[in-house]
């Protein structure tokens, strides 16, 4: 089964997700392209991070999942300031390294942001598409994803070695369940 992915604009209590847009990609390449950031990211990411990398990222990824409905994609911004993007989620059809990815942007990190985008989008995912689950990786040493899975009610089921810019690593594999997140969200 393909699905179409819409990115409609998310609300929650501090942020909105909206769609990504050009005028993001200088925030995109300013803070993800950083060690602190890529170095959590498997080699499809490349390292050094090119001058053009969020240009070509935008243009190649983004705007054509968004023609094709392929991914979702949404900037993670504050309420306040909806037009500064902090960080980046999306949804997909598992490609073989899961549904969800994400990245804040470092000054962001130890505010509890990405357990509010990850527990909107899990709602949008088991609400409006046909996902059943959620299937999610890390790298292992990875401790602030590890707690936004457990934090978001993901079960953790195995540990795999994938080839991250750190080297060969532990990968943990986590999914989310659309029943138990229904009912532990009181849906």
């Amino acid at each position: 089964m393909t699905i179409r992915f819409e990115t409609p604009v998310i609300q929650t209590a501090r942020l909105v997700l909206r769609p990504i847009r050009a005028d993001d990609v200088p925030r995109v390449q300013a803070e993800f392209g950083r060690w602190s950031i890529i170095k959590n990211m498997t080699k499809g990411v490349p390292w050094p991070y090119p001058p053009d990398g969020a240009k070509f990222w935008f243009e190649q990824i983004v705007q054509k999942a968004y023609a094709k409905k392929t991914e979702s994609l949404w900037a993670i911004t504050r309420r306040e300031h909806t037009d500064r993007l902090i960080g980046v989620i999306s949804i997909r059809e598992d490609t073989g390294d899961g549904h969800r990815g994400f990245w804040l942007a470092e000054s962001e990190w130890g505010n509890g942001f990405m357990t509010e985008a990850v527990t909107a989008l899990n709602d949008w995912v088991f609400e409006h598409t046909p996902l059943t689950e959620i299937v999610v990786y890390n790298v292992a040493s990875n401790e602030a994803s590890r707690r936004v899975k457990q934090k978001t009610g993901a079960e953790y089921l195995q540990t795999v070695i994938q080839d991250y810019h750190s080297g060969e690593c532990e990968s943990e594999v986590w999914r989310v369940d659309k029943q138990d997140w229904l009912e532990r969200r009181g849906r």
